[in-house]
């Protein structure tokens, strides 16, 4: 197999620096970083709907007589299909429609069975739609019937690790206490940044514990953390730092445009956010056909490049 040139989370950090030309231990770089990445990686996934995005998920049964889902609103960025199981196991898709023809025709609640409608109803209005989101069908369920609903999400960041619970220090050992599992390796590097005292920001060797905690080791006189930062793993990959490397490094350097103050006509280079974006929309163009091609949706539905010269379909 092909060696492919991707990114971790380490590696990325090199190729911004450098580009950037500041250094990569920066404090400044450390602590946006963390929000340059998620610059980045919502544009790209907004941009280009990635098909590694699309997840199912058959967790959210229908109550009898009940005409709403509740989805958790983490679940799914963009809902995109909804099956309904019948009582024999066999699942049927719902037909997404208008939540008025659902409200006009089903309105009552009398009429009653095996759904055939959807329609995405809204957010929850305590905190609205930060906590769930609703979708309305018809008819109302006669049954407790089990759904499979399928939609897009958005991908664990490059370098991802689970919030820090504590970090505290008892002589030069830093013991780190993460919410969840953090899937590290002993020797692996971790980057922390945005800590206080700042003895805790930078690049260190991680001796795994248990499968939340680590250890590093922290400058002579480093207190316990006052104030927790985040954690990165230097080795982390994801889909786009592997496949897409050259378009995320774009979209990465007009976020960095914007720290250098080189945002705007009045700066020492106007034209830099500007020329980082041109480059970011020209590989967007191709990476986007790439997509439509892994999902059948190129020329004539399938998954071929376009092709100027065999562009009408075939009977």
């Amino acid at each position: 197999m092909a060696q492919l040139n991707g990114l971790t989370y380490g590696t990325y950090l090199q190729q911004i620096a450098t580009m950037a030309v500041i250094p990569q231990n920066d404090t400044n770089l450390m602590n946006i970083a963390p929000l340059m990445i998620a610059y980045a990686e919502n544009r790209l996934q907004r941009d280009l709907d990635f098909l590694s995005t699309q997840t199912s998920t058959t967790s959210y049964p229908f109550t009898q007589n009940v005409n709403t889902l509740t989805i958790p609103t983490y679940q799914f960025i963009v809902p995109q299909t909804f099956e309904v199981v019948n009582l024999s196991g066999v699942s049927s898709p719902l037909l997404p429609i208008s939540k008025e023809f659902i409200q006009n025709v089903y309105g009552s609640g009398s009429t009653t069975g095996l759904p055939q409608y959807f329609a995405v109803y809204g957010g929850d209005s305590a905190t609205t739609g930060n906590t769930s989101q609703y979708i309305i069908v018809g008819p109302t369920p006669d049954q407790a019937y089990n759904t499979i609903l399928t939609g897009t999400v958005r991908s664990a960041p490059l370098g991802y690790l689970p919030t820090i619970s504590s970090a505290t220090a008892s002589g030069t050992t830093g013991t780190i206490i993460f919410s969840g599992n953090h899937n590290l390796s002993t020797g692996a590097t971790v980057y922390l940044g945005g800590f206080n005292p700042i003895g805790w920001n930078g690049s260190f060797t991680c001796t795994v514990n248990s499968s939340t905690t680590i250890s590093i080791t922290l400058p002579a006189g480093t207190a316990s953390a006052t104030f927790v930062g985040y954690a990165a793993n230097g080795s982390n990959t994801t889909f786009i730092s592997t496949y897409l490397p050259d378009i995320f490094i774009m979209a990465s350097l007009i976020y960095i445009s914007a720290f250098q103050r080189n945002f705007g006509r009045i700066n020492d280079d106007p034209q830099m956010a500007q020329t980082y974006e041109s480059q970011y929309q020209a590989l967007k163009a191709s990476a986007l056909v790439e997509e439509n091609r892994k999902k059948f949706q190129a020329s004539a539905w399938s998954s071929y490049s376009p092709a100027p010269a065999a562009s009408p379909t075939r009977g």
